[in-house]
């Protein structure tokens, strides 16, 4: 008997070794959660120009474009207001579908701020045109909603831009508004950093190129001034 009651002890001892002892009260570890990966993660899988910095490089200079009437803007001084970003994927600026048929499209991220880079070089590129450029108290406010910004790769680079562009008058009126936008193509070396850049610079000076050439804009700031 005394030998039964010896075996089953060594038992229930074993047992309580193996056991993990909880405190009412004491910290308990959760679990960590599996990250989940987002479809943006998924579609991105196999890309490597991700998050590049918005660099300026244009590979075309203002003075060799066609010259423009600009006597409209002799009396005027712009100030620029901050461009508001409407894109749904404000980080996405591009992709490379050249290996398309095989199911895999190589995307472009940046980590930069787009409506406040296209703001920052709308007015250096106006000043470039020799259009007076304030930082406060202009005669006109310009203001635009990114539309569209992006660069399709395939057998080239094509690079879009489209900005739907406002002018205001000192006490806040809508003097015009409309819509100015522009693709401009140019060869480069495959999946590009510098020359995603390079063809996104090209299109933001013709963008504000095409403009200065709108006739009810012109006609807007000249009946201003």
């Amino acid at each position: 008997m005394r030998i039964v009651q010896l075996f089953f002890m060594v038992l229930l001892l074993t047992g309580l070794q193996g056991m993990t002892t909880i405190s009412i009260g004491e910290t308990q570890d959760v679990p960590k959660a599996v990250p989940q990966i987002t479809d943006a993660e998924n579609a991105y899988a196999g890309s490597s120009l991700l998050n590049i910095p918005l660099v300026w490089k244009p590979t075309e200079t203002i003075s060799a474009l066609d010259a423009i009437d600009l006597t409209a803007f002799q009396k005027a001084t712009f100030t620029i207001k901050p461009f508001n970003d409407l894109r749904k994927r404000p980080s996405e600026i591009g992709k490379n579908v050249e290996t398309k048929s095989f199911g895999k499209i190589r995307y472009v991220t940046t980590r930069d701020n787009v409506a406040a880079w296209l703001t920052d070089r709308f007015g250096k590129i106006l000043s470039e045109f020799d259009i007076a450029v304030v930082k406060d108290g202009g005669t006109l406010s310009l203001e635009a909603d990114v539309v569209k910004f992006y660069v399709t790769e395939e057998s080239a680079y094509k690079a879009d831009i489209g900005l739907k562009v406002r002018i205001r008058s000192k006490t806040g009126d809508v003097l015009w508004e409309g819509m100015t936008a522009v693709s401009s193509n140019r060869w480069g070396r495959s999946y590009n950093a510098d020359n995603y850049n390079e063809a996104l610079s090209n299109a933001c000076i013709d963008v504000i190129y095409a403009l200065l050439k709108n006739d009810s804009f012109l006609q807007a700031v000249k009946t201003k001034n």
